[in-house]
C-alpha cells in the first residue's frame, strides 16, 4: 500500500477494507549501498566508487536462502546511508512530480496527492483530493501538461508496461458516505480510449492489478464482504475469483494473489494463492502482503497489525515459503510511512527520522540500503516527499 495515503481512507467505515488497503519498475543498482553489519544495524560502504552490480531477476543464491554474512532482521537508520540514484518510480519533491526525465508541478488547489500512476514514459494519472475534501479526483498529465479531470475516483493503477490503466469511480452522498454503486474504467494510455463496467449493490472498489485489457479488482457488498473479480475490458460482466477471501495484493503478472483469511484485534493472517488453480501455497500471521511484482523472487510485506502513525517494519518475503528474506524495522527513531517495489530486486521506502524525511532504497537479497533522495526537513503535514508508482 503504497500506503502514504492508504485506500482505507476512502472506505474508512469498513474495517476489512482498512486492513486490505494497508497492503497498497528494472532500474540500475547504484554503487553506494549501505552494507548490513553483524549486529543487524546498517553501516555505509566506505567507497562510493565500487563497481555496481547489474540488476537481475535471478538471485545470486537460490530463493529462500539468506546470505550467511548478514542478519535477517535489520534496523533502518537514514542518517547512516549514502546517497544513491533517484527513484525510478514516480515521486513528489514538494509539489513537483518526478519520474525519469519527466517532471511537472501540481497546483496547490489539487490538494493532497493519494497516488501517482505512470501512464507512459512521460505521462501520469494523478489521484488527488482537491481542497483536502476526502473525495478523490483523477487528473491526466501528458508530457507535463495538465489534461482532463475525473471526479469521485477512489482507486487507480497502471500495468507494469504503462500501456493500460484502470480506475474506479465511486460516487458519494453529501456527507461523504459511499453509495452502493461504482464504475470501473479501463483506459488505453496512448489513445485515451476507455471501456466502462458499471456495478450496483457494491462499493469500496480497489484496482489491484492491470495487464493489457485484463483487470483484477475488488469491491464490498452491503454486508462489507469483499470479493475479488477479473474483468476483460469490453466484457459485459466480470468473473468472480474463488479462493481469495479478502485480497491485499495481486501480482502484476496476474499469477498470484495475497488473501487475508482472518483478522483479529491483534493482527491478520494472510495466504498466498495461485490464481490459476486457487491453491494456497503458504500462509503467514507475522506479516501482511502489500505488493507482488512479476519476475521477483519476493513479495513486499508489512506488519500483520497496523495502527497508529506509519508502519513499524517492512520485509521481503520469499515467494516460495513466505519467510522473510530480510526485514527492516524503524526502531524507536524511524517512522516507516510507505513502501513500494521499485523493481524485482529493490524496495523504496518513504521514512521519517529526527524531524526529516527521505526516500530510501533497500535490497532484500543482500540486506543493503541507500538514500534515493536526500534527507530534508519536514514530517507529517510538512513532509517534503511522496512516494508514487
Amino acid at each position: 500500500m503504497n500506503r502514504s495515503i492508504k485506500l482505507a481512507g476512502l472506505v474508512a467505515s469498513v474495517s476489512v477494507a482498512a486492513v486490505v488497503a494497508g497492503a497498497i519498475v528494472a532500474a540500475q543498482q547504484t554503487p553506494t549501498l549501505a552494507a548490513a553489519s553483524g549486529d543487524g544495524t546498517l553501516k555505509p560502504i566506505n567507497s562510493a566508487t565500487s563497481t555496481p552490480s547489474k540488476s537481475s531477476t535471478t538471485p545470486s543464491k537460490p530463493p529462500g536462502t539468506t546470505p550467511s554474512s548478514s542478519a535477517v532482521k535489520l534496523t533502518l537508520d537514514l542518517t547512516k546511508l549514502k546517497q544513491g540514484a533517484a527513484p525510478k518510480t514516480s515521486y513528489l519533491d514538494g509539489r513537483t512530480v518526478h519520474f525519469g526525465s519527466t517532471k511537472f508541478t501540481l497546483p496547490a488547489s489539487d490538494g493532497p496527492v493519494w497516488t501517482v500512476a505512470r501512464a507512459s514514459t512521460a505521462d501520469a494519472l494523478v489521484l488527488h483530493s482537491p481542497n483536502d475534501s476526502g473525495i478523490g479526483s483523477l487528473t491526466t498529465w501528458t508530457k507535463g501538461t495538465r489534461g482532463a479531470t475525473v471526479k469521485n475516483v477512489a482507486s487507480v493503477r497502471s500495468g507494469t508496461d504503462r500501456t493500460t490503466s484502470a480506475y474506479a469511480v465511486q460516487p458519494t452522498a453529501a456527507d461523504g458516505t459511499e453509495l452502493p454503486r461504482f464504475t470501473l474504467v479501463w483506459r488505453e494510455n496512448s489513445s485515451g480510449e476507455t471501456y466502462s463496467l458499471p456495478r450496483t449493490g457494491e462499493h469500496g472498489p480497489i484496482v489491484h492489478a492491470v495487464q493489457g485489457s485484463e483487470i483484477y479488482f475488488s469491491a464490498l457488498n452491503k454486508n462489507n464482504k469483499q470479493t475479488l473479480y477479473k474483468w476483460i475490458a469490453g466484457d459485459d460482466a466480470p468473473k468472480t475469483i474463488n479462493g481469495v477471501s479478502a485480497p491485499s495484493a495481486v501480482s502484476s503478472n496476474l499469477e498470484l494473489a495475497a488473501s487475508i483469511d482472518s483478522t483479529t484485534n491483534d493482527g491478520s493472517c494472510t495466504t498466498l494463492v495461485d490464481l490459476a488453480s486457487a491453491a494456497k501455497t503458504w500462509g503467514t500471521c507475522d506479516y501482511g502482503v502489500d505488493e507482488i511484482l512479476g519476475g521477483s523472487t519476493f513479495a513486499l510485506g508489512g506488519p500483520a497489525y497496523r495502527d497508529g502513525y506509519g508502519d513499524g517494519l517492512f520485509a521481503g518475503l520469499d515467494l516460495r515459503t513466505g519467510k522473510p528474506i530480510r526485514e527492516w524495522s524503524g526502531g524507536s527513531k524511524v517512522a516507516i510511512i510507505s513502501t513500494v517495489m521499485e523493481d524485482a530486486d529493490h524496495v523504496l521506502v518513504l521514512a521519517e527520522q529526527g524531524g526529516k524525511t527521505a526516500i530510501a532504497r533497500c535490497a532484500p537479497k543482500d540486506g543493503t540500503c541507500e538514500l534515493a533522495t536526500p534527507l530534508k526537513q519536514g514530517t507529517d503535514d510538512t513532509r517534503p516527499y511522496f512516494l508514487g508508482r
